[in-house]
């Protein structure tokens, strides 16, 4: 048997101890690098190459003994905490739409076996698609939205079903956009470029619908992911002129929304309405005003008090409907119900950002991170809106308030985010790294050169 071999077959043999399949490709790789390296130190010690690898070999020790000691190291993490919390959150909302008269178990069953098959899918089937999946997600969005699209001088109110719909569905875009920049990460500075105009057609979706909310939950994403991903060096650029690039979805962001509040006066009053509802001579605020004397009127624990202004019939009120449900359980059972449910969307935030910083991989990080963004974001806006101060439309509150789409697609995100959590940590990004052979900017004698080929 050839030297090399009898590397391989080491390692074949402790991998066969290991019983994670995931993880031999790894091991494998580990075990013959280490033993290459101590080969090689043994060769340059005067030994030839036969000798240098029975000694490597029996420097490692017995591979049945190895392999078993890796097997116990070696194995997919349940993330238990993040399940229970995950759990935790369907269950207050199954609870809710049954106080509410809306519950149905079709949706929740499907919500459920979707977690499931997004928790033990590869995860980095994402990433091997991840062009793919961009322009399905944006033809599919495109093509849907002649059907469905609005005049910009309606409010958000007039939006039909279908078009609502096509809002909840952009929840998926800025995993789908992240997951575009880890297909552009090796091109460099035009990496850097075309994520930035990658930016724009999801952006315009968005505004067409109009969905303000999905435009402002796609643009922080996209800035606070392309800042990470240029800070931490995955385009293999220089970091201050990568964050130079950063001003071209920046710029975009902003000339998108001076055009989109030119288009739509009623969103430069939403912040003195949210603040100060009783100031809109037009009355929008009113939702607002209701929902607050409603909860000025929540006791601790208990059933509040209905307020006068609100009549007989409290079923009709804004309050018990979908974008109100954390606002009717607190008046239903108390603020102790609030303070409750507001502590589980916290604990499922702080979990989610610590798991995702820890991420070793590139791609663990870009598909974690954007679904905790478009947690906490959905959470926050949510959480505003039930006490009275809606600046921003709310979306839902994950996993708990009443919404079939909604629901099942954060059922989604979250199934693959915890994937990540499971198996993230012996995935390795591929080796290929971008060359500065030909820069697409560069300096000299006073000229900035343009290099539109780039490499």
């Amino acid at each position: 048997m050839q030297p090399f071999e009898k590397i391989k077959e080491y390692s074949k043999t402790v991998c066969e101890q290991i019983r994670w399949k995931r993880a031999h490709e790894v091991v494998s790789e580990e075990i013959e690098n280490h033993l290459i390296d101590q080969r090689d130190a043994y060769i340059l010690h005067g030994e030839d190459e036969k000798s240098a690898t029975q000694k490597a070999i029996l420097q490692m020790g017995d591979a049945v003994s190895i392999g078993m000691g890796l097997d116990k190291t070696h194995k997919p993490k349940p993330q238990w905490t993040m399940i229970t919390l995950t759990a935790l959150l369907m269950l207050i909302g199954m609870l809710s739409s049954y106080l509410m008269s809306r519950f149905s178990l079709i949706p929740y069953a499907i919500s459920v076996t979707v977690f499931v098959v997004c928790y033990f899918l590869d995860f980095t089937i994402l990433g091997k698609y991840a062009k793919h999946l961009y322009f399905i997600v944006l033809a599919t969005s495109v093509s849907y939205l002649g059907f469905v699209v609005t005049p910009p001088t309606l409010v958000s109110s007039q939006i039909n079903n279908r078009a609502i719909s096509l809002t909840y569905l952009s929840l998926i875009f800025p995993i789908t956009y992240s997951i575009f920049i880890y297909a552009l990460r090796h091109k460099g500075f035009m990496g850097v470029i075309l994520c930035g105009l990658g930016y724009i057609p999801f952006a315009a979706v968005l505004l067409l619908i109009p969905s303000f909310t999905g435009f402002v939950l796609f643009t922080i994403s996209t800035l606070v992911i392309l800042f990470l991903s240029i800070t931490k060096g995955w385009f293999g650029i220089d970091k201050k002129r990568g964050l130079l690039l950063l001003l071209i979805p920046t710029l975009i962001a902003i000339s998108f929304t001076v055009l989109y509040t030119v288009r739509n006066p009623y969103s430069l009053s939403r912040l003195s309405i949210a603040i100060n509802p009783s100031s809109d001579p037009f009355d929008r605020g009113y939702i607002s005003i209701l929902v607050r004397d409603f909860l000025a009127n929540s006791k601790f624990v208990g059933e509040g008090a209905i307020p006068a202004s609100f009549g007989d019939n409290i079923t009709m009120l804004p309050v018990s409907g979908t974008n109100f449900v954390l606002a009717a359980l607190t008046h239903k059972f108390g603020w102790v119900t609030f303070i409750g449910i507001i502590g589980v969307v916290t604990a499922f935030s702080v979990y989610g950002l610590y798991y995702s910083a820890k991420q070793k991989s590139v791609l663990g990080n870009l598909v974690s991170l954007p679904i905790v963004i478009t947690f906490i974001y959905q959470a926050f806006t949510y959480i505003m809106n039930n006490l009275g101060f809606g600046l921003l439309s709310s979306l839902s509150l994950p996993l708990v308030s009443y919404g079939k789409t909604a629901l099942v697609i954060n059922s989604v995100l979250i199934g693959f985010m915890l994937s990540v959590f499971r198996t993230g940590e012996i995935f390795k990004d591929s080796t290929k790294s971008y060359t500065r052979g030909n820069p697409v900017f560069s300096y000299e004698d006073g000229k900035l050169i343009i290099n539109v080929k780039g490499n």
